[in-house]
């Protein structure tokens, strides 16, 4: 067994690239191919990475403006509730400790 902690590749390794095979129509990969040629890319594969990644930070875009326009509406200005967070969770921790204690006595 090897011992990831110690093994100077299990970083090199776990940032290694994984293989995915699709199909395709034609047409979509004459579209990949134009895009590969228009853009100056140098593979299909550089192609499909950008749409993803240009995918991915749009979803993010989209989703930090929900939250911004949540926030406007739902929330009150000024700071974040924390010491309330806190408090409901220590009440979710007392109370799980407490059925444990029941569940162990039983």
């Amino acid at each position: 067994m090897v011992i990831l902690a110690k093994n100077p590749m299990a970083g090199y390794l776990y940032g290694m690239v994984k293989t995915l095979n699709i199909s395709l129509t034609p047409e979509q990969v004459a579209w990949i191919n134009f895009q590969k040629a228009e853009r100056g890319f140098a593979t299909a594969t550089d192609v499909v990475r950008d749409m993803i990644r240009e995918k991915q930070e749009e979803r993010w875009r989209r989703l930090e403006k929900e939250f911004e326009e949540m926030s406007q509406r739902d929330g009150a200005p000024g700071p974040e509730p924390v010491d309330e967070i806190v408090a409901v969770c220590r009440q979710v921790k007392r109370k799980l400790r407490k059925q444990r204690e029941a569940a162990r006595r039983s």
